[in-house]
């Protein structure tokens, strides 16, 4: 079976009507922090993404006008969850693998700057709407601040050693979660549950020389 470029499940879309007293709940009283928001004039509504614990995050819709999607989806349903977002790694391809399980979409678009979506509709997906984007969720999150989630799409920190830069970075694999450490054409991948274990290595190096794993005993 092919494997589908499927990330995560990045967020859940609630409608709200009034947004102070949707804030006021998943900030206030669950300790969310506000990430971004911005309104959305063409399609008349504004959403609001949040940041529950480390790694849930959610998106408040709520109307800007009457005649919106938003304000049609209260109108009919009341509050409640929207739609779930899956991000892909190519939106290219997973629109083409549903279609070839005969699965119809919708809304196949580029409405903003870097950000790819498609929808499938609720009667095809038990009862829910999703939506399918590929962008970098670095893109959506006010400058300065890196949810901890969010790490593997952190540009690669550079050390200036004198000798050409080294790059660090975070990538997530099929066996988890690994360090890259590269310099040049060199480079180093453990995994991440391992750092602790090589950043103590190398400052035993540094402090007092010698071997970072000790000698193989001599042949007989």
């Amino acid at each position: 079976m092919e494997k589908t470029p499927i990330r995560r499940i990045d967020h859940i879309s609630i409608a709200v009507r009034d947004l102070e007293k949707a804030k006021a709940f998943f900030v206030g009283v669950l300790g969310g922090r506000e990430l971004f928001a911005a309104p959305v004039a063409p399609q008349k509504f504004r959403w609001t993404t949040i940041e529950l614990g480390t790694s849930c995050f959610v998106e408040l819709i709520d109307p800007l006008e009457k005649d919106g999607f938003v304000h049609r989806f209260l109108e009919s349903r009341g509050e409640g969850p929207h739609h779930i977002t899956i991000q892909v790694d190519d939106i290219q391809r997973i629109h083409r693998i549903i279609e070839e399980k005969g699965i119809p979409t919708f809304g196949f678009a580029e409405p903003f700057p870097a950000w790819k979506e498609f929808y499938v509709h609720p009667k095809h997906a038990f009862g829910t709407l999703i939506q399918f984007a590929e962008f970098n969720p670095l893109d959506w999150v006010v400058p300065g601040y890196i949810p901890p989630s969010y790490k593997e799409f952190a540009p690669p920190k550079e050390i200036e050693t004198g000798k050409g830069k080294i790059e660090v970075r975070r990538s997530e694999t099929e066996d988890g979660t690994r360090i890259e450490i590269r310099a040049g054409e060199d480079a180093v991948r453990i995994p991440e549950s391992r750092l602790k274990e090589l950043i103590s290595a190398l400052k035993e190096i540094q402090e007092f020389g010698g071997d970072i794993f000790p000698p193989h005993p001599p042949k007989v």
